[in-house]
């Protein structure tokens, strides 16, 4: 059965950009995004405090792969902490991810979304059994 965070998924831009002003739920991401690129190796440069817009974060994320496949990195590392899956990417991306990497970025945040919106569900749910 399909979970909630799996319309994230097929958000568009626009509806992301409203998630992304729900309070803290932006820093969080930002916070997401920072230690699991860190942990592919891939330092990010993002200031938590800064309010971004989706646009401005997934033209950031591609830069910052181009960057790295240019220096030639690969993503193996970065795909596995994302946690994307071999299908998810060939479904959103059928080309060449190189070629594509705007949408890789955006499938990239859009994961990452997904985790921040699910630690913040249980994270409700918890206080309202307490």
């Amino acid at each position: 059965m399909p979970h909630e965070t799996d319309k994230l998924t097929n958000s568009s831009p626009e509806e992301l950009e409203q998630v992304l002003r729900l309070p803290n739920l932006l820093r969080d991401l930002l916070l997401q995004l920072i230690k699991d690129f860190q942990t592919a190796q891939l330092p990010l440069e993002l200031d938590i405090d800064e309010r971004y817009s989706f646009e401005e974060l997934r033209e950031y994320l591609a830069h910052k792969i181009d960057e790295h496949l240019k220096k030639g990195g690969t993503l193996k590392y970065l795909l596995n902490r994302v946690d994307l899956t071999e299908k998810q990417i060939h479904r959103a991306i059928p080309t060449a991810i190189h070629a594509s990497l705007q949408l890789l970025a955006e499938l990239i945040i859009k994961r990452e979304l997904q985790k921040v919106v699910i630690r913040y569900w249980y994270r409700q749910s918890e206080e309202k059994e307490d």
